[in-house]
């Protein structure tokens, strides 16, 4: 007979597995696209969405755009994005905002998916299992 698995001890709720690493971005408001909010650190990012810090809390399903720079892209990655939630993590200092991916564009996922290739090979980058 087959055995059943056992349970995670956690419903892991990711689509895509995520790759931890400190990139610089701005984000800015989609309602106002030419003045950029500030400058901050990517914390994790996947093919669906990504994790950063800000300094403000950003209210859920507010929409804002990403232009993100890594060592390893010639170009910038630009992301439409709808923000999940802001989580307070030093008082009234940083937070971590949590926004999902929408209307990526072709060039913007084959970059994404390019940068996931290269990470994905060394465990220590990976932070989720695909679901």
């Amino acid at each position: 007979m087959f055995k059943k698995k056992p349970k995670p001890i956690f419903d892991e709720r990711r689509q895509h597995k995520r790759i931890a690493k400190q990139f610089i971005l701005h984000y800015y408001f989609h309602d106002k696209p030419n003045k950029k909010v500030e400058i901050t650190q990517l914390k994790n990012i996947s093919i669906g969405g990504m994790c950063f810090i800000s300094s403000k809390a950003i209210e859920p399903n507010k929409e804002i755009k990403i232009d993100l720079k890594t060592p390893y892209l010639a170009n910038k990655a630009y992301f439409n994005a709808i923000v999940l939630n802001s989580h307070e993590r030093v008082a009234n200092i940083l937070y971590e905002t949590r926004v999902k991916f929408e209307h990526l564009d072709t060039k913007t996922e084959i970059l994404v998916k390019q940068m996931m290739e290269v990470f994905l090979k060394d465990p220590k980058d990976i932070l989720g299992d695909e679901g």
